[in-house]
């Protein structure tokens, strides 16, 4: 070395040449702060590169269990939806029942089952909303207000007791006998002996055979806490004490007691008060027209 420079001998050892290189110190200083700034440029890039792919690598886990808690409640809710699914339908089949039973209670009681065409001219409308978008609560609801509605029906003397034409009505009259005004407690239903007689609503058997000048006559009370009579009978199928059903036979018409010809008396009472069969008969189609 000589002043500020290195001096570099290099021997070829295949030729025995020698070669000289000279390098000063400025040079050497140049060289190494050059190695210096890779080797940090180097350890840099190598811990950021580490430090992002752990930063990678956590945030990678934790998507990975964000996607298993998502999995997780998609199973949980698509198991919840297909069980309200299941519920809805359910209920729905309910309501389908619940509308049979309502449909069979009202042919048995004789009662319009089917909407007029000429009710669209009646002022109806309102906001449509299908079954299927009603939540299974919504229809729960409905089911118990029918089964009130049902329930209703069957202990309401409704029904219409007997076929044929309708003679005498309910109030004051001129007495077939003494054809003097007098008051008749129910109304007349003429047909032939032997009509069956229908009780008009469920109910249990208070009375069953021969009373004065009804004749063979059956009375039932009804849960809603009135009575029906069917009077002048011909054969009566029922004793007392006995449960009937909404559209029971429970006798023939016939001309028993006090009576002009085959017919059946037919009235209602409640709290020892007589009052006027028509305001339940006029339900039915079959008395409308009359």
């Amino acid at each position: 070395m000589k002043g500020d420079r290195f001096q570099i001998i290099v021997i070829e050892s295949e030729i025995g040449e020698i070669k000289t290189y000279h390098l000063s110190r400025k040079k050497i200083k140049t060289v190494l702060a050059f190695l210096c700034v890779i080797f940090l440029f180097v350890t840099y890039t190598a811990v950021r590169s580490t430090v992002l792919l752990n930063r990678v690598a956590l945030e990678n886990n934790r998507l990975k269990r964000k996607v298993a808690v998502l999995s997780s409640a998609r199973v949980r809710l698509s198991s919840e939806v297909a069980k309200l699914k299941e519920e809805r339908d359910k209920t729905v089949r309910e309501l389908a029942k619940r509308i049979r039973m309502i449909d069979a209670i009202m042919k048995t009681a004789g009662l319009k089952t089917t909407v007029s065409s000429a009710s669209s001219n009646n002022g109806e409308g309102g906001v449509y909303i299908p079954v299927d978008k009603m939540t299974p609560e919504e229809l729960s609801d409905s089911i118990s207000v029918i089964d009130s509605l049902i329930a209703d029906l069957r202990k309401y003397p409704l029904g219409v007791p007997a076929s044929g034409r309708f003679t005498s009505k309910f109030g004051i009259r001129r007495d077939p006998f003494t054809h003097l005004l007098a008051f008749h407690p129910g109304v007349d239903i003429a047909n032939r002996p032997g009509t069956p007689v229908k009780v008009t609503a469920d109910g249990r058997v208070i009375r069953a055979g021969w009373w004065g000048g009804w004749g063979k006559v059956v009375l039932v009370r009804h849960p809603s806490g009135y009575i029906t009579i069917y009077a002048h009978l011909k054969k009566i199928f029922v004793k007392p004490g006995q449960k009937v059903r909404l559209g029971q036979v429970i006798g023939e018409m016939g001309n028993t007691g006090r009576s002009t010809g085959p017919h059946l008396h037919y009235g209602i009472e409640v709290n020892n008060r007589w009052v006027n069969p028509m305001r339940f008969l006029e339900v039915s189609d079959v008395w409308k027209k009359r």
